[in-house]
């Protein structure tokens, strides 16, 4: 499963790039995504790439059998060469099993380093804070620079999640997030309020570089009839549709109490996550008609699924924190062309309203959220030009111009060590 090529010039003096990314394909996610872009781009560049990353486990928490029975997996069938680690997967999402999760990942990415050889620059990705701090590991024994992209600011994010507790944990994992922002030689993230974030804890130069999320061409697709249909939604029929997973983050409880309220609608949700099981539970008890569940999708499979859908939800939660997130489906579901009813605040909201995309409600409002969704269904015209406006500003956020953006960090910074 291969991010888009497009022609690019390949570069005079390629460098030797290592990304530590603990999720990555055929794992499917934002994460995943981004940095298989990424190392696609530097590939065709020229660069020589090599990724460590895990054994495919998410989100059920399961390695498949094809992984068991050993620690590494060296993987030269892409452009870039990519080196599976064995880690201490679970499908029982606690504190104790998170922390054995991200540890193990950690030590098998830093034990596993040389087989890459001498690197000139070293990118990691956060969260998890581990990964990037093998990142940091890494760095130090090959003497290279360490390049640090952040697309969610962590332990903020896991302390409205409920996933850190307060206390010596949480100081902890504080000390770990300052001493990597100030270690590493450039920090990249996703959003202006992060890289502000970033910027007090750093106080020196350089500053944080603002490298958004953003979509593939591959989204930029028309819908038909049998990706609906695999849906099993008559043509008729209002669907708005969630593809993505199914974690506390997203507030999903929210969507049902609207699909209550707004039963001349079909919501359908698509993927998995650890809160599937209860909202699957939820949707059984209360009887909802109008809200199917569906297994995930290959990542090749779900652009045209958008397309097909009348509206496409994305959800966050509404804790203060998430202010400053914005859900990278969002790129996505804009580049589908359909109007997006985002349940937001902050920079998201922002951005949807700046683009003329969709309608942007309160976070974990079911009253907002059955209001917006009705309003889209009562006036197809209006969401048509939405969904045209959405898709026209999702050109100018693709992953490509990010990809470039990122090469010119990563060039800048070994010339320097250079």
């Amino acid at each position: 499963m291969e991010a888009e090529a497009s022609p690019v010039e390949r570069v005079r003096r390629p460098l030797r790039v290592l990304i530590v990314s603990q999720y990555f394909p055929p794992e499917i996610g934002a994460t995943q995504t981004r940095m298989q872009a990424f190392g696609e781009f530097l590939a065709a560049r020229g660069h020589a790439v090599t990724v460590i990353c895990e054994f495919p486990n998410h989100p059920h928490g399961v390695i498949p059998d094809a992984y068991r029975g050993r620690l590494l997996e060296d993987d030269r069938s892409n452009p870039y060469r990519v080196l599976r680690v064995w880690v201490k997967a679970n499908p029982k999402k606690t504190r104790s099993s998170r922390m054995a999760f991200y540890l193990s990942f950690m030590g098998l990415a830093t034990a596993v380093a040389p087989l890459a050889g001498r690197v000139d620059v070293v990118l990691a990705t956060t969260p998890p804070l581990f990964a990037a701090a093998a990142g940091l590991a890494i760095a130090r024994l090959n003497f290279a620079p360490l390049v640090l992209d952040v697309r969610d600011l962590w332990p903020a994010a896991a302390i409205g999640l409920n996933e850190i507790s307060t206390g010596r944990a949480l100081r902890m994992a504080e000390a770990l997030e300052r001493r990597l922002y100030k270690d590493a030689a450039v920090v990249v993230a996703v959003t202006r309020p992060f890289c502000a974030h970033i910027d007090r804890i750093r106080t020196a130069p350089p500053q944080t570089v603002l490298i958004p999320n953003g979509t593939l061409e591959r989204f930029f697709v028309p819908g038909d009839g049998k990706a609906r249909a695999r849906l099993s939604i008559p043509p008729d029929r209002f669907l708005v549709t969630f593809a993505g997973t199914h974690g506390i983050a997203q507030g999903l409880p929210a969507a049902l109490e609207a699909a209550a309220q707004a039963d001349d609608i079909h919501f359908a949700f698509v993927g998995e996550g650890p809160a599937k099981r209860d909202l699957v539970a939820s949707a059984r008890e209360r009887a909802l008609h109008n809200v199917s569940f569906h297994s995930q999708l290959p990542l090749e499979e779900i652009p045209a699924v958008l397309a097909a859908s009348d509206a496409l939800l994305v959800p966050l939660s509404a804790h203060p924190t998430f202010a400053d997130f914005v859900p990278s489906k969002l790129f996505d579901f804009m580049a589908a062309g359909r109007p997006v009813i985002l349940s937001a605040r902050g920079e998201a909201a922002r951005i949807v309203e700046r683009a003329g995309g969709g309608v942007v409600v309160e976070p974990e409002n079911p009253d907002a959220l059955a209001r917006g969704a009705k309003w889209l269904a009562e006036h197809p015209n209006e969401a048509s030009e939405m969904g045209k406006r959405g898709q026209e500003f999702a050109r100018t956020r693709l992953r490509r111009i990010d990809a470039e953006r990122l090469e010119h960090v990563l060039v800048h910074v070994a010339a320097r060590r250079r």
